[in-house]
């Protein structure tokens, strides 16, 4: 659970050996760089994506079948194919909103007949208005007007008004509706010629789907020439020498230290001071990283700060699993990550993350077996996995008592760890105090609910004002040195401590875990017995109808356990828990090295 540590390198060379020296230190790829002055005007970043080429790749992977790749091809033309992918996938757009439009033509005239609208010279100068009239409103129509009710329904008539001018106002009961020029059946033919056209495009675009692998290395060898030359461009020049400067983990200092020997510039390394502000490099197992991708999703901690990484792995995987509560559920997830497994494995993210689910899934199936429950079936007296069944989501009073002591632990944990991390500081302190109120609020809650025995009430209340005094006094880092410094001190401290109700609020919010578990397995219960009345009341259809409703019903709660399980997971670590153990937001170390190209 570290920040890797950092030092500060500076490399110094001549100038007519730059680019070949930034070229190679790209290759090496292990300095997060540091700008030592302003990028000339107009000039390419590294952030400047090619977004046109971005985006015809995407488009290109979204297709759903692809041809095989084209790996080698001398007159490959990436602009020439990205302006033909663009060009696809605008008429492609706009085709299927044309569809859209049609449709909604062709359903909005179809009431009226297939007819084509005359032209008002066509007929003396006569118009057709048309009107959807309420069957309740017809009597409403003027009897000065000549029309024809040419079609009906259970709701409206279909009206025709025949006239040089639309009705005047009051003459019909309702706003007069559009209908088009054309005919309902041109309509339907230029239905199905737009449809071809779809077809058509969609096969061009399959066709296009040969360049993915060119354009992929083409891409990532144009960000690698858009980072050089910001690297060129930011880097200082003084008379025939250059100077290049960044951030590099320690481990890889020797291979720093190799690269300027071996192209002949000086080194000069350099401890981080206290007003530098190096980037966050977190370092974890292979196994755990999975925990990193939640930490960048949200907040990365600052140079100085901890790594929350495997607390939020393992906390993330075991509120997921609480709120799933369904070891069936869990296992079809897993089939679904199994048959995806190589897929995730072609990229490093992919690697983590497929950790990440994993841990998360096994974790879900553990705590589904514990309350003993298979896609809402719990399993039969006597069995094996019946003996496996020791948590009852039904028992309110012992779910709360688990829920509200995991917030508990969490807290505390986020609490512990920001006091190690920043022991030596008044902070830390503080984060002990609150550890000291929460263990006795605890203490408190579980005599009172008979958990302990009512001799260790004295020791909660001693808890609650022995942390309460430690967070007023080092709420505050304010000098003392007279009566009025410490008078401002307390009154500082006592403002921190305001954050009392905040704390036994979080505490409360994890409350979220038994409501949510409850809720995902009362559902799943729900729609079996749904099911079962459904297939005893009508034998024979009932049976089909049952399973109807086992598989409409069972997918609804699977997706609302997932969103729930992703969203109220990240959010008691993103929010609870990151507010009490980190205080310091840092940025992610970015390697100046080359773009990966995936082979597929």
């Amino acid at each position: 659970m570290s920040i890797v540590k950092l030092l500060r390198i500076t490399l110094c060379g001549m100038v007519a050996e730059k680019r070949t020296v930034l070229d190679r230190l790209q290759h090496l790829g292990c300095l997060h760089l540091n700008p030592l002055r302003t990028g000339e005007p107009g000039s390419e970043t590294a952030s400047n994506r090619p977004e046109a080429a971005y985006r015809a790749l995407r488009y290109l992977g979204d297709a759903p079948v692809k041809r095989l790749q084209v790996r080698k091809d001398p007159d490959f033309d990436m602009d020439k194919v990205v302006a033909e992918v663009e060009e696809n996938r605008l008429a492609l757009i706009a085709a299927q909103h044309r569809q859209e439009e049609l449709e909604v033509h062709i359903r909005l005239q179809a009431p009226w007949g297939d007819f084509k609208p005359p032209k008002a010279d066509e007929i003396g100068g006569y118009k057709l208005w048309y009107y959807l009239v309420p069957i309740y409103q017809i009597d409403r129509i003027s009897k000065d007007l000549v029309y024809e009710i040419v079609q009906r329904d259970n709701r409206y008539a279909y009206v025709v008004v025949i006239g040089k001018q639309p009705p005047a106002s009051g003459q019909m009961p309702v706003p007069r509706s559009a209908v088009g020029h054309r005919s309902l059946s041109s309509l339907h033919h230029l239905l199905e010629r737009n449809s071809q056209h779809i077809e058509e495009l969609n096969f061009e675009r399959h066709s296009l789907t040969r360049w993915i692998f060119l354009m992929s290395q083409h891409l990532a060898r144009a960000e690698d020439q858009s980072a050089l030359r910001h690297a060129a461009d930011t880097s200082l020049e003084e008379d025939c020498l250059f100077v290049v400067q960044g951030w590099v983990a320690v481990p890889r200092l020797a291979a720093i230290q190799t690269f300027a020997d071996q192209n002949h510039l000086a080194l000069l390394t350099e401890e981080p001071t206290y007003e530098d502000r190096p980037p966050t490099l977190l370092s974890n197992p292979q196994a755990l990283s999975g925990g990193e991708e939640l930490v960048s999703f949200f907040q990365t901690p600052g140079y100085r700060d901890w790594d929350p990484s495997r607390v939020l792995f393992l906390s993330f995987a075991l509120f997921f699993a609480m709120i799933m509560a369904d070891a069936g559920y869990a296992m079809l997830l897993g089939v679904g990550l199994l048959a995806g497994w190589r897929r995730l494995g072609r990229s490093h993210g992919g690697r983590r993350l497929r950790h990440l689910v994993g841990a998360t899934l096994g974790m879900a199936i553990g705590y589904g077996v514990l309350v003993g429950s298979y896609f809402g079936l719990t399993p039969a007296e006597g069995s094996l996995l019946s003996e496996m069944h020791r948590l009852d989501i039904n028992d309110t009073d012992m779910m709360i008592t688990i829920a509200v002591i995991i917030g508990v632990l969490h807290l505390m944990l986020a609490n512990g760890l920001k006091a190690v991390y920043h022991w030596g500081h008044h902070s830390a302190l503080v984060a002990v105090g609150w550890n000291i109120i929460l263990l006795g609020g605890a203490l408190l809650g579980s005599v009172k609910a008979e958990v302990l025995p009512v001799s260790l009430d004295a020791a909660g209340w001693s808890g609650m004002v022995i942390g309460a005094l430690i967070v007023v006094f080092y709420g505050s880092s304010r000098p003392v040195h007279t009566l009025k410094d410490m008078l401002l001190r307390l009154l500082g401290g006592l403002y921190v401590f305001t954050n009392i109700t905040k704390v036994f609020g979080d505490v409360l919010s994890y409350m979220r875990l038994f409501a949510l578990g409850l809720a995902s397995a009362s559902l799943a219960l729900t729609f079996n017995q749904l099911s079962n009345q459904v297939m005893e009341a009508m034998p024979g259809l009932g049976v089909l109808l049952g399973i109807l409703i086992l598989l409409l019903g069972h997918t609804l709660n699977l997706a609302l356990a997932i969103m729930s399980g992703v969203v109220h997971g990240l959010r008691l670590n993103f929010i609870e828990f990151y507010n009490w153990g980190l205080s310091d937001e840092g940025y992610p170390f970015r390697a100046f090295e080359k773009k990966e190209i995936q082979h597929e």
